[in-house]
């Protein structure tokens, strides 16, 4: 570790700007024994409020794997994600449910896996928002600003099958901020 320049303090971490993100000593892997394979190994990673992060690496590298951890989807073989605070190991699958719904986008890698293709544009993020509990006038509202915002005003009753592969990636990244959420999450967002 580096030491500070003589007369030059570090900045010390402001107040209330406590990590949106921490993993430390992140472990996942694979397989059965004799057939394992190591996807995290040690990963330290800490995100501020309102940083941008960008993970970089080749295909196999564990970039996948991370995501899925922050959004609660796979649970760690070794280590601790925090989100918020909370430590998503010890939170259970109703607890994991909730905490996914209120604080965390996900735009997967393929956006038609974000989508129900027999529903329309506006039916996704209709559907999407009501285990939030809002009225059907804020969801319907809060969809079509949505909509517009990514473009797709105009396809709002098309459904999302019928959609380009750009147009889902747009849909998709709409379904993901549908619920405000304070992380969004998303997996190669630029594929389409």
């Amino acid at each position: 570790m580096t030491q500070p320049e003589p007369g030059r303090s570090q900045p010390s971490p402001a107040p209330g700007r406590a990590p949106v993100v921490r993993c430390d000593n992140l472990v996942h892997v694979y397989g059965t024994p004799g057939s394992e394979v190591a996807a995290l190994r040690g990963v330290d990673l800490t995100v501020r409020p309102g940083e941008m992060v960008a993970l970089l690496g080749p295909s196999g590298a564990g970039k996948t794997t991370l995501l899925w951890h922050l959004a609660g989807l796979l649970r760690p073989t070794a280590g601790r994600v925090e989100i918020n605070g909370r430590r998503l190991t010890d939170l259970g699958a109703g607890a994991l449910a909730r905490f996914r719904l209120a604080e965390v986008g996900l735009l997967l890698q393929n956006p038609a896996r974000n989508l129900l293709p027999y529903q329309s544009a506006l039916g996704n993020l209709l559907f999407t928002q009501a285990p939030a509990r809002r009225s059907v006038t804020a969801r319907r509202t809060r969809s079509m600003e949505l909509l517009d915002r990514v473009g797709l005003a105009g396809a709002a009753h098309r459904r999302a099958g019928r959609l380009s592969g750009g147009e889902q990636q747009r849909l998709a990244l709409a379904v993901a901020l549908a619920n405000e959420p304070g992380l969004l999450l998303a997996d190669e967002p630029t594929t389409q």
